[in-house]
């Protein structure tokens, strides 16, 4: 082994930590060999990336605290550096497909427009095409920016997406990798990353069940074949198994299991919910988190050889950011134990920042390969970016709190269920407080829409959870989740509506943008919508509600407005009520357009204020908005109450035993 010594600077501090300006030595890390050098100049000449003897000090301005200051500062700093050295020499190799995802959620992460806005010329020049035909995992892992766009994308032009799925289902038949090629289709980890995220989310953007199909079914065959049932981790594909490092120990490439931790948080993203390989997909990530937190080591970084960092010395940041962004993407959404990672995401972060010069380069990066290699400590490579940027995207999302978890993101639609034929369906439209998150209890959190289904009888008539948490009544529509709803109704069906707990703030707001107009008038404003990157007429919040009511009936379906359910904010020993603003608001659109309304917000109310605060706050998951199973119950029983007292319930003969012993509520 040659050894070199290598300058690299100093991290201080303890609860914030701070890249140090001065350089000084360290612990000497091995040379590349001939034929790894041979590689890094290849991959430079591709402009992949570079390694520069001198890539100058090392950044002193970036904090390693899990703030959305702090991590949306990081971002931008080398997000900038990547987009004015890279753009010039983009391209559709599996490089570069992993850096554009990067910069969507980059944009996404801060609001800035400019990365997306270079995704969506480079998707332009390209035409939107794969970069062969018959795709294997590499050449198709450009389409998830190109669907990722069109799901953003207001118009939704199907030219957008067109490539991509004749790609898709060129291969789609093939139980091998092409014909005359025994190996399956994703025979190397790395695939797991580049293939499944496209199906999943031409799944999202076609309503074609097929890519879910394909996808699990192949996954299936890639983790029998590669993952390591003892070390709960994937070889790097079939030669690999029998591999040992000079230590005796198995091989795993910090990077391939990163890829795999990654395409696992990215193919969720977008599989239904109700998907029965879910809890298998969940299981692995979990399983591989648990591993790699064990591998950590003091730097808060991962050799890139996990059961080898004798020979390996070296941190290698492409597979720490990947981990990184699959454990945190896990915390977020209720699969990996908050307590239990958040220290080890927040060491890793700190360590990789170690790693970022004062220009913006990220460095530590492994130059494309197979294997545990040598590099410099300046090399940087496009994929190990867009690693980094797909991490802080979820450390911010850390950062804002579990309620996080309420909102599965901009683009997931709404839940896919399997409904009995021949009889009514009682469709639930709403927020978290009806469906939080995947209604699986995250957080201690659930929604009353999941609760729901035991009050009836269900041969007789369906319960379909269709809320999405974070939506507002505005951004159900404008996001295409309300016509996509109101394609599966049919007439006989009855809809309950129950909006307000995120109509308020900014309306242009570059997080979120979903606020609405206040009060029932025909009031309207015209703003440049940061998120949705479109011009936007905004209406009042009445004039949503009306619109879900004039859309469900022309489509035969009985509408019933809800009033919120109430907040935990108490004011004179009572709890405080939105009579004045959303509550009113939709009894009054309610009365208007001669339909059904509950007042959850009263019916709730008055249980709450007889329980007192002391019993009221096991009800809550969190500070003040969303409730745990028990009160989700409650407010289940709470929607059963106010059906029965409707002048006209059209679900009265439709109860379960337990829905018939819940007594009909009466106004005061």
């Amino acid at each position: 082994m040659r050894l070199e010594v290598m300058p690299k600077g100093l991290v201080l501090g303890a609860a914030i930590l701070m890249a140090g300006s001065a350089m000084a030595q360290v612990p000497a890390y091995p040379k590349p060999t001939p034929e790894q050098q041979a590689g890094i100049d290849k991959d430079i000449s591709r402009h992949f990336g570079d390694a520069p003897a001198d890539p100058g000090p090392v950044q002193m301005d970036l904090s390693a605290a899990i703030t959305p200051e702090a991590i949306d500062k990081a971002t931008k700093k080398v997000a900038d550096w990547q987009l004015k050295v890279a753009q010039p020499y983009f391209d559709r190799i599996w490089t570069w497909s992993v850096l554009y995802s990067g910069f969507i959620a980059a944009s996404e992460s801060t609001g800035d427009a400019k990365y997306r806005d270079a995704m969506a010329e480079m998707s332009k020049h390209y035409n939107y095409e794969l970069r062969s035909k018959l795709p294997n995992a590499d050449d198709q892992s450009v389409g998830q920016t190109y669907v990722e766009l069109y799901l953003q994308d207001g118009k939704k032009d199907p030219a957008m997406i067109a490539p991509t799925q004749a790609g898709l289902d060129s291969v789609i038949g093939f139980s091998t990798l092409r014909p005359n090629d025994p190996r399956l289709p994703w025979w190397w980890c790395d695939a797991l990353f580049m293939a499944p995220p496209v199906w999943a989310r031409m799944a999202t953007a076609t309503g074609d069940h097929k890519y879910i199909e394909y996808l699990d079914a192949q996954w299936a065959k890639t983790s029998a074949l590669l993952y390591d049932e003892d070390e709960h981790l994937y070889a790097r594909d079939e030669t690999y198994k029998a591999k040992r490092a000079k230590n005796g120990k198995k091989i795993f490439w910090s990077r391939g299991e990163g890829w795999v931790m990654g395409g696992i948080a990215r193919t969720l993203d977008y599989l239904p919910a109700d998907d029965p390989q879910r809890g298998f997909y969940e299981k692995q990530l979990r399983e591989m988190s648990a591993r790699v937190a064990e591998l950590q080591r003091p730097d808060g970084l991962w050799p890139a050889s996990l059961l080898d960092g004798e020979d390996y010395p070296q941190p290698e940041i492409s597979g720490a950011a990947l981990m990184v962004y699959g454990m945190a993407w896990g915390v977020n959404h209720g699969v990996l134990d908050r307590a239990k990672y958040a220290p080890v995401i927040a060491k890793a972060w700190a360590g990789i920042l170690q790693h970022v010069y004062a220009d913006g380069r990220l460095g530590d990066i492994e130059q494309t390969g197979a294997e545990p290699a040598y590099y410099p400590p300046s090399s940087t490579y496009t994929y190990g970016v867009g690693g980094y940027l797909l991490a802080a995207k979820e450390l911010k999302a850390m950062a804002q709190g579990a309620a996080v978890s309420t909102d599965p993101g901009r683009t997931r639609h709404i839940p896919v269920v399997q409904l009995k034929p021949g009889i009514p369906t009682i469709w639930l439209i709403g927020d978290s407080t009806v469906r939080n998150g995947n209604g699986d209890g995250a957080h201690n959190q659930m929604g009353w829409g999941d609760e729901l289904a035991p009050y009836f009888n269900t041969d007789k008539v369906n319960i379909a959870n269709e809320a999405i948490g974070g939506r507002s009544s505005r951004t159900y529509i404008t996001e295409g989740h309300w016509a996509e709803a109101l394609a599966l109704m049919k007439p006989g069906d009855i809809m309950l509506v129950q909006f307000g707990h995120n109509d308020s703030g900014p309306l242009d707001d570059p997080a979120r943008a979903r606020a609405t107009l206040p009060g029932v008038g025909d009031e309207t404003k015209e703003i440049e919508n940061p998120v949705m990157k479109m011009h936007e007429t905004v209406h009042t919040f009445g004039w949503y509600m009306n619109k879900y009511v004039e859309d469900a009936k022309a489509k035969g379906v009985t509408p019933i407005l809800c009033s919120l359910i109430p907040r935990k904010t108490w004011k004179d020993g009572r709890i405080v009520r939105s009579k004045d603003t959303f509550a009113g608001w939709t009894e009054q659109i309610a009365e208007r357009d001669h339909v059904g309304f509950i007042d959850l917000n009263e019916i709730t109310g008055r249980k709450y204020d007889a329980l007192g605060e002391a019993a009221v706050e096991p009800l809550f998951g969190d500070p003040h908005t969303h409730t745990t199973e028990a009160g989700a119950v409650m407010n289940a029983e709470s929607v059963v109450a106010g059906l029965k007292a409707l002048k006209h319930d059209p679900v009265a003969k439709d109860f379960s035993d337990k829905g018939r012993s819940i007594a009909a509520y009466k106004a005061k």
